[in-house]
């Protein structure tokens, strides 16, 4: 065989080896696509304000970067809010106004009002990122500080900022805003009560399992305090 004629085959060769390679490339991109639109289609399914959206990432390659970065933007999400529903179940926080706590506290409740300090700042300061999480700017920022590649970030925000989601979004966080101010209203009402009782502490009784007081004035006070937190 002359070698013009093993030349022109292993040109061949190599001709079909770059078409098997492309067409192999093409459908292994072609899968992973498919893939990746499906499982987001089954994240859509999920409820953020109670499910986990930790799911094992399917795809591969740079596709799992954007399954990743949604996975992890939305289940970041949805532990926030799990965390906020924690607070509002806090049994301290719900107890801090009981009999046992005067009792335990005493009057001067130094260990109540920390607990309400500390509660307030911890509650604030994760909603106020759950809020600010809620923006369509937050969601943008994220997807450009994890997926640099021009295609796979707008796939990324194609996939994740969809009207739907947005509206999903939107109606959380005024659902947070009403949160937010409840449970501030509620630890601000609270330590208006400690301060009332620590500072007529003369006038206040502890028996029979319940506050007591000598003056009506404070009684009367007291009751209207606690009456907005019931209204909560």
């Amino acid at each position: 065989m002359s070698n013009k004629k093993k030349f022109f085959i292993i040109f061949l060769f190599i001709i079909l080896d770059s078409f098997l390679l492309v067409g192999y490339l093409v459908i292994r991109d072609n899968a992973n696509l498919n893939t990746l639109k499906k499982e987001v289609n089954e994240l859509n399914k999920l409820d953020m304000t109670k499910d986990r959206y930790n799911r094992r990432i399917r795809t591969s390659g740079s596709y799992a970067l954007v399954e990743k970065t949604i996975k992890n933007y939305l289940d970041d999400y949805s532990l926030g809010i799990q965390d906020i529903k924690d607070i509002m179940n806090d049994e301290e926080l719900k107890k801090v106004l009981s009999y046992d706590n005067y009792q335990k506290d005493g009057f001067e409740f130094n260990e109540s009002f920390s607990l309400l300090e500390k509660k307030e700042k911890d509650f604030n300061n994760k909603i106020d990122k759950l809020l600010e999480n809620s923006k369509k700017e937050t969601i943008e920022k994220y997807i450009n500080e994890k997926v640099e590649d021009e295609y796979y970030n707008n796939l990324c925000t194609e996939l994740m900022i969809t009207d739907n989601r947005m509206k999903e979004f939107e109606k959380t966080k005024k659902t947070l805003e009403e949160i937010k101010t409840k449970v501030n209203n509620v630890i601000g009402v609270s330590r208006e009560v400690l301060t009332l009782l620590r500072d007529n502490k003369d006038n206040c009784v502890l028996e029979d399992n319940q506050i007591k007081f000598k003056s009506k004035s404070v009684y009367d006070k007291y009751n209207e305090l606690v009456a907005k937190i019931k209204e909560d």
